[in-house]
C-alpha cells in the first residue's frame, strides 16, 4: 500500500557530457552539469565585488539554517555515489527515497509517490517506494540545510518514457539574504539548473551543481525541484542527495 500523499532561468548554461558509469549493459547517461559563466566585463566584477563584500557583512549575522528552524540538516555523509567513481561525500535529503509517501514535498499535477524502488538501495535494502513524475507534473523537494561549499546534488532515476526527453533539475536558495541569489545570478549570467536525460535502466544522475560555494552567506537552506521538460518522458526519482563537502 502506498503511503499518504503528505528558473530564475538566466541567460547561458555549460554543460559537460559523458557516460555515467554503471553495470555493463545499463543504459548510458548524458550529464550536463551546471557552470559559472566569465563575468563579462571588468564593470560587472567591480559591481560583483561590491556586492559580495555588502552581502557577507550582512551574512555574518546570520547563522545557518537548523532543525529547530523546520529546516532538517542531515547527517551523517556516505560516498554513496563510489561505484560510479565519484567518490564524494553526500547526505541524505529529507524523505530523499519517499519512504514516508510525499511527507514534505511539494507535489503538482499527479506526481506521485509509488511502489517500486531503486535496485541500488544506496539508503536500506529494506526501502520500497520511488516517485512517478510524468509529464506536466512537478516535484519540489522539502528544504534542507547546506553549508558553506556546497558544491552539487545528485539522485536516481529512470525514464520509462521517449529516450529523447529530459528532466530539469532546478536548485532552489531559501532563508537567511537568500532572496538576493536570483538579482545576483541574473547580473552576472548564471543559472543553477540543468537537463538530464535517462533510459529505461535505473542509474544515477550527473551532478547537479550548485552556487552556494561561490556566493557563500546568501541563503540558508536549499530545495531541488524537478519538472520534465516535455510530454515525451515517464520519469521516476529516488534517493535525492546533497554533496555538502563538509559536515553540520
Amino acid at each position: 500500500m502506498i503511503p499518504p500523499k503528505g528558473e530564475a532561468s538566466l541567460t547561458q548554461i555549460a554543460t559537460l557530457s559523458h557516460e555515467a558509469r554503471l553495470e555493463p549493459h545499463a543504459a548510458t547517461l548524458k550529464e550536463e552539469m551546471v557552470k559559472m559563466r566569465p563575468v563579462p566585463s571588468r564593470a560587472a566584477a567591480l559591481g560583483f565585488l561590491v556586492l559580495t563584500a555588502a552581502l557577507a557583512a550582512l551574512g555574518a549575522t546570520t547563522t545557518p539554517a537548523k532543525a529547530a528552524l523546520g529546516v532538517a540538516c542531515p547527517s551523517p555523509t556516505t560516498q554513496v555515489f563510489a561505484p560510479w567513481s565519484d567518490f564524494a561525500q553526500y547526505a541524505y535529503a529529507p524523505n530523499g527515497g519517499f519512504e514516508s509517501g510525499s511527507t514534505g514535498w511539494s507535489l503538482s499535477g499527479g506526481a506521485k509517490v509509488v511502489a517500486g524502488n531503486s535496485p541500488f538501495y544506496t539508503h536500506g535494502m529494506g526501502e520500497r517506494y520511488s516517485l512517478s513524475l510524468p509529464a506536466g507534473r512537478s516535484a519540489t523537494s522539502p528544504p534542507m540545510c547546506i553549508s558553506l561549499f556546497s558544491s552539487k546534488m545528485r539522485f536516481f532515476t529512470v525514464n520509462q518514457g521517449s529516450s529523447s526527453s529530459r528532466l530539469k533539475v532546478q536548485v532552489i536558495y531559501r532563508g537567511g539574504v537568500g532572496g538576493l541569489l536570483s538579482l545576483v545570478t541574473k547580473t552576472l549570467g548564471l543559472s543553477d539548473f540543468g537537463y538530464i536525460t535517462a533510459g529505461r535502466a535505473w542509474q544515477p544522475s550527473p551532478p547537479i551543481g550548485m552556487l552556494s560555494g561561490t556566493l557563500p552567506l546568501l541563503t540558508t537552506s536549499v530545495q531541488f525541484r524537478f519538472v520534465p521538460a516535455d510530454s515525451s518522458g515517464a520519469w521516476v526519482l529516488d534517493d535525492v542527495y546533497l554533496d555538502p563537502l563538509m559536515h553540520w
